[in-house]
């Protein structure tokens, strides 16, 4: 049995509901543009790969436009979403709990842009925990799956994948963990499916916070 050193979260879904104010900005950001509002279940499955992709997903304008539009439809997006992502993140429950509790390493590696992330974990009271690392989607070059930012955070932490736990919401989670030899918790929670998650390989599923240490423990 591995001993686990370093627990890694996802941002979105994961340790963070920020569904709501990705929701309201995307269809903020439609209307302005007289496009239908999307339904919130529509949206919700699209977070988890950064919000170039997130938005041109749901889109339609866009699907076969150039980088050039991309890029702008980027940036108007991105203008909406700063002015309303710190409205109601909140904490998915036990996760502080946890946090307080767990006497390992922690770490982020998200594909949000790490701007957005340092200020809600700052409006949740989190950005005075030790974290390892706080990686986000334009840290390196690449974001998840590609295996480079959680090798960053494990390198961080000075740890190896063999005594990591990613616990995480998304596909990106799955095969990022599958690419790197580390294991994964699907929670059960997130904006994915759990079941989709363990088809891809995930380790376990998680039903709450409140079995992530005892679980820990056992894995």
């Amino acid at each position: 049995m591995a001993q686990t050193d370093l627990v890694i979260f996802d941002f979105d879904g994961t340790l963070v509901d920020t569904a709501p104010d990705l929701i309201r900005s995307v269809n903020f950001y439609l209307e302005s543009k007289g496009v239908d509002p999307l339904p919130e279940d529509r949206i919700r499955a699209e977070i988890g790969m950064g919000l170039r992709k997130l938005i041109t997903d749901v889109y339609p304008e866009l699907h076969g436009g150039d980088e050039h539009e991309k890029r702008k439809v980027e940036g108007e997006f991105i203008a909406v979403y700063e002015r309303e992502y710190l409205n109601a993140p909140a904490l998915f429950p036990g996760a502080l709990d946890f946090l307080n509790e767990w006497t390992g390493k922690i770490g982020i590696c998200s594909n949000k842009r790490v701007r957005f992330i340092h200020p809600i974990l700052e409006k949740l009271g989190l950005h005075t925990l030790p974290w390892a690392a706080i990686v986000g989607g334009d840290t390196y070059p690449n974001m998840k799956p590609h295996p480079e930012p959680l090798m960053g955070v494990m390198q961080a932490a000075g740890t190896i994948p063999m005594d990591t736990i990613l616990v995480g919401d998304g596909h990106a989670d799955v095969e990022g963990a599958l690419a790197v030899g580390c294991r994964c918790l699907a929670v059960e929670w997130g904006y994915t499916h759990y079941e989709e998650l363990m088809a891809l390989g995930a380790t376990e599923t998680l039903a709450s916070f409140d079995d992530l240490l005892p679980l820990l423990e056992n894995l």
